[in-house]
């Protein structure tokens, strides 16, 4: 397992890379079609710049290598658990892109690494599944760290520079 914790934080930064890197052309190329269409995405998403974006990716970025290195260190069930469920939850993060842009019908920034890292992360979760001593209450306080990591990394986003 040690061999596959901090491949957690590494797949999230390669693939965050490409949001970084595009978000803010993408949002100001597509404004229109964002107003029209999804009026909430384009509040949301219009006052980010990309400073503001990548220091929600570092901060992202933290936490996950935090989760990555209790797990090594620790070396616990408890904490494995937590790993795999921040794991799956960053997994669920590539398709959910996928399908934003199959529903917008057009590239987004995230895609091309979502399609690279999805089955990387898919292969990665059903080793590590045969590994671990599963339990689902832990395994879903790993999904609630990263999901309810985006309240923060949102507003860190979303701030004037």
């Amino acid at each position: 397992m040690y061999s596959l914790a901090l491949t957690f934080p590494l797949l999230f930064i390669f693939h965050d890379l490409e949001e970084i890197i595009g978000m803010k052309r993408f949002v100001n190329r597509n404004a229109d079609m964002l107003q029209a269409r999804f009026p909430f995405l384009y509040k949301r998403f219009s006052n980010f710049t990309t400073e503001g974006f990548a220091l929600a990716v570092m901060e992202e970025f933290i936490v996950f290598t935090a989760i990555a290195l209790l797990a090594i260190y620790f070396d616990n069930s408890l904490f494995w658990n937590i790993w795999f469920g921040g794991f799956f939850g960053l997994t669920t993060h590539y398709v959910i892109h996928i399908i934003q842009a199959l529903v917008i019908r057009r590239y987004i920034p995230a895609l091309i690494t979502s399609i690279i890292c999805l089955p990387i992360s898919a292969l990665i979760l059903h080793n590590s599944y045969a590994l671990i001593d599963i339990n689902l209450w832990h395994i879903l306080i790993g999904i609630a760290i990263v999901a309810l990591n985006m309240i923060p990394a949102l507003r860190i986003a979303g701030r004037r520079q």
